[in-house]
Formats: structure tokens, sequence, C-alpha cells
């Protein structure tokens, strides 16, 4: 599942999910969780982690790295 469909169907915002995610603090963390849904941020080891514990399993690595190839592929389409 992707995040930000797991994240609708809990009924979350950004600004909660970053605040679970311990990415609360700094200058806009509900951006950051935003890149991070759409692919465009990359995920370390740490924070994929703790997205699948929060989602409670239902949002897995393989979710995060298709979601993250998807951006970029299309970024690189798009340069083309």
């Amino acid at each position: 599942m992707k995040l930000r469909d797991w994240r609708t169907r809990e009924q979350k915002t950004l600004k909660e999910l970053a605040e679970l995610l311990g990415i609360g603090q700094g200058a806009n963390p509900s951006r950051r969780v935003q890149r991070i849904e759409t692919g465009e941020a990359p995920v370390d080891a740490i924070l994929a982690d703790k997205i699948v514990s929060v989602a409670g399993g239902d949002v897995t690595l393989q979710d995060l790295n298709e979601t993250r190839r998807a951006f970029l592929e299309a970024a690189s389409e798009a340069a083309e």
C-alpha cells in the first residue's frame, strides 16, 4: 500500500504523520512527508523501518521502493 493511501485511510494529516515518524521538527515537516509520499525524497533505512512500523506493516519496504522508482522513472522521462 502506498504511504499516502495509508495516511488517507487512517485520516492522518501530513503533520500528524511527520510527528508519528519523529520528523515533526524543522522548517516544514509536512512537506518532507509529502516528498516521501510522492517518491521525490529518498528514505533511509531507519526512516523506512519507522514507516513500516507506524503503518503496522500495511506499507512495506517494497511499497516505498516502488514509489521512489516510479518517481525517478517519471523524472527521467520528463528530462528526455
